[in-house]
């Protein structure tokens, strides 16, 4: 049985202030080693007295301004170029010395950090707070949760690669309720799904569709018993992501999305880092800054993840998206409600 997961998940402490800078400044001596788009594996070790809270921020900062250099992301055979991050300290402050091996040569670059800076969030940056909803060993496409009406049970639906699941909130746990297989027998290696329940002006405010290849069940998803499925020729990837377009193209590649959120009367996204399907990855907001192609611009610190980042899609709910993670360490799929908000 699926174990449930209620418990928040706080966003990734904030690196200093006097990081950002110094991270911008080791990025671009970095993309000028190793010009983009190089496809590099990044590595960090950490032998000074920072606490992993205080490093994991720091490393997910440096790959969104590696990514807004246009570096993309790999491991191994995959990866063109090592790029090996030690932070140390000294008498004056943190010194973090990237070493750059690229054709079979080795090449340095270096950042001094004074101490003293308190950590502290980017004023009138995008705060993002993720909460864990659901795990399982089982590949997860997408999940959701269809607004309880007064009275009613709250439903979780979880859509899979051969079903989708239905459970409702016990006292303690996640229970399941009901299961509709795939009536298609089509295989991929590459499984997308979505979950859309934003018919709500013309079906009922629980009408949902979850599309995913070859299959499609419609019904109320408040009410598992009224969705059923059936095989549809049509639902290749393009028809699944139906009307959602990303905002924009996220510096290295990744996902975005629009949320219902704006911050400084600028419209918020939220991408995925670049990374492939063996290492951690990273949510990072954005600011919509209008103009040609809406330029965006990294706002606030990236909340990071111990596994790439399966599926992202916009919530229903106001300012919230879903985000599927592949746990590395755990094995598990994870269901998560990513909130966003504006600091003051």
């Amino acid at each position: 049985m699926p174990q449930p997961a209620r418990v928040p998940v706080a966003a990734a402490a904030a690196p200093p202030i006097a990081w950002e800078d110094e991270l911008r400044d080791l990025a671009a001596e970095i993309a000028k080693l190793a010009p983009p788009p190089a496809r590099i594996n990044l590595l960090l070790n950490n032998i000074s007295s920072l606490t992993p809270e205080e490093v994991s921020p720091i490393q997910s900062a440096l790959r969104v301004q590696l990514a807004n250099h246009g570096e993309r992301f790999g491991n191994g055979d995959a990866a063109e170029t090592t790029v090996q991050v030690t932070l140390s300290e000294g008498v004056e402050g943190y010194v973090a010395v990237a070493q750059v091996k690229r054709n079979g040569t080795e090449q340095v670059a270096m950042v001094t950090v004074p101490r003293g800076v308190e950590s502290a969030p980017r004023a009138g940056g995008v705060l993002l707070d993720a909460k864990l909803v659901f795990q399982q060993p089982t590949q997860i496409l997408d999940f959701a949760l269809p607004a309880a009406q007064p009275g009613e049970q709250t439903i979780l639906a979880v859509l899979e690669p051969a079903r989708l699941v239905f459970y409702s909130q016990g006292l303690s746990d996640w229970q399941f309720a009901r299961e509709v297989d795939s009536d298609s027998a089509w295989a991929t290696r590459d499984w997308r799904g979505h979950i859309d329940l934003s018919q709500v002006a013309e079906q009922g405010p629980n009408a949902g569709d979850a599309r995913w290849q070859k299959n499609e069940c419609k019904g109320d998803f408040e009410h598992p018993n009224t969705v059923a499925c059936a095989v549809n020729e049509r639902t290749g990837d393009a028809w699944i992501a139906g009307n959602v377009r990303e905002p924009f193209t996220p510096p290295g590649g990744g996902d975005a999305v629009s949320i219902a959120l704006q911050c400084r009367s600028h419209p918020v996204a939220l991408a995925t880092g670049s990374g492939d399907w063996t290492q951690g990855d990273f949510i990072q907001g954005y600011e919509m800054l209008g103009g040609p192609g809406q330029a965006a611009s990294a706002s606030g610190n990236p909340i990071s993840f111990s596994g790439p980042i399966t599926a992202i899609w916009p919530s229903s709910a106001s300012s919230t998206a879903r985000a599927v993670i592949h746990n590395l360490q755990t094995g598990n799929y994870e269901a998560y409600l990513v909130t966003a908000s504006c600091s003051q």
